[in-house]
């Protein structure tokens, strides 16, 4: 499908990571094939105060899911993974896997989705993906995480999963998930040993993700953390010439790399994450006595005007900023550095943080010359 030089985001499938996606610029695009994890607060009731309205249908969520993929990334190619709700949501009708349903839906838009699975997933995930591979004929996504390659019998398990699939490797785009970044991680070379006829695959990614969980133990002010997951990635795909074969680089963008939820009722900090060439610069500021909080209160707590303040710094700091042409993401931070409308919420700056992390990533991977 792709060679190592493309990139591969795995986004919940949230309205901030929705529309970072869709305001993405065309020859950025093109770098890009996301990896899309559709998460179970969609089929959550909806709340109004402390109160719990109605539980949504399942299968019209699943549907209005696929209409938003269209809308943000149209007929382009996508790696669909819907193993946060495998066992959350029940059977359509009593009887259709959730992922053949949101199949169905995509093939009336024409949607291109290669469906993500592991060898880990449950008879019914399973067989909904061997559907697909039959129906669409676009191969599967294998994504395997470090604990399943270190299992014994694992090369057995994949092969029998292949069998099952009634395909072979060169249709299928292998994906090495660390989830989380660490250097007591085992080496890449070793696990990449373990995969049975590894140059045959249709493409080959490592994903991993260095971003914390939250930034409460980040101090007020500025502050940088390294992109381990990049660097890690970099030193040994494109400075290393001793690699078997490359992989393409996967990250988990400004977020963290194992799926969780925020605490209900918690108000964030009012902070702006931001990434650089080896970094992220981070940008903190207090929690506002409330969400909507635009002022501060009579206690003098400050609110979420804090961000127009870290936009103006942001923006006026031309070692760190890239320009408001260069995202979607940077435009908006320009504009809000001019205190020009609302000073935004929790979503809008996440979605910004995102457009900018996936632009840039996608630039640096263009630009890398060859080993």
């Amino acid at each position: 499908m792709f060679g190592p030089k493309h990139y591969v985001p795995i986004l919940r499938w949230k309205q901030a990571e929705r529309l970072a996606l869709k305001e993405l610029l065309k020859d950025d695009r093109k770098m890009i094939t996301p990896l899309i994890e559709i998460t179970p607060k969609v089929f959550e009731a909806p709340k109004t105060g402390r109160r719990e309205g109605k539980k949504p249908d399942p299968a019209r969520v699943l549907e209005d899911q696929a209409k938003n993929l269209l809308e943000s990334w149209e007929n382009a190619p996508l790696f669909l993974d819907l193993s946060l709700i495998d066992a959350l949501v029940p059977p359509i009708n009593g009887v259709r896997h959730p992922l053949a349903h949101i199949a169905e839906t995509a093939r009336s838009y024409r949607l291109c989705i290669v469906p993500v699975t592991g060898p880990n997933r449950s008879n019914e995930y399973q067989s909904a993906v061997s559907e697909m591979a039959h129906l669409d004929r676009r191969g599967i996504c294998l994504r395997l995480l470090t604990k399943e390659l270190l299992q014994s019998g694992f090369a057995q398990k994949v092969r029998s999963l292949l069998k099952k699939f009634q395909l072979d490797e060169s249709n299928v785009d292998l994906l090495l998930d660390y989830q989380t970044f660490d250097p007591q991680n085992p080496e890449v070379k070793d696990l990449l040993g373990r995969i049975p006829n590894l140059r045959d695959w249709r493409s080959l990614t490592v994903a991993s993700g260095a971003f914390p969980p939250d930034l409460q133990k980040r101090e007020l002010g500025s502050s940088r953390i390294s992109r381990d997951d990049w660097l890690s990635w970099k030193g040994q795909f494109f400075d290393e010439t001793s690699i078997q074969r490359r992989a393409s680089f996967s990250d988990y963008t400004i977020q963290y790399g194992l799926y969780k939820e925020p605490v209900e009722h918690c108000i964030p900090s009012v902070s702006v994450r931001y990434t650089l060439e080896n970094e992220w610069l981070i940008m903190r500021g207090e929690a506002p006595p409330s969400k909507k909080a635009i002022s501060r209160n009579a206690e003098g707590r400050p609110g979420l005007e804090q961000w127009y303040g870290h936009a103006q710094l942001l923006c006026e700091n031309d070692d760190a900023f890239y320009g408001e042409n260069f995202s979607w993401g940077d435009a908006f931070i320009y504009k809000k550095s001019g205190r020009k409308g609302k000073p935004g919420s929790y979503e809008i700056w996440l979605r910004a943080g995102i457009n900018h992390h996936m632009t840039v990533v996608s630039r640096q991977i263009a630009n890398l010359a060859g080993p």
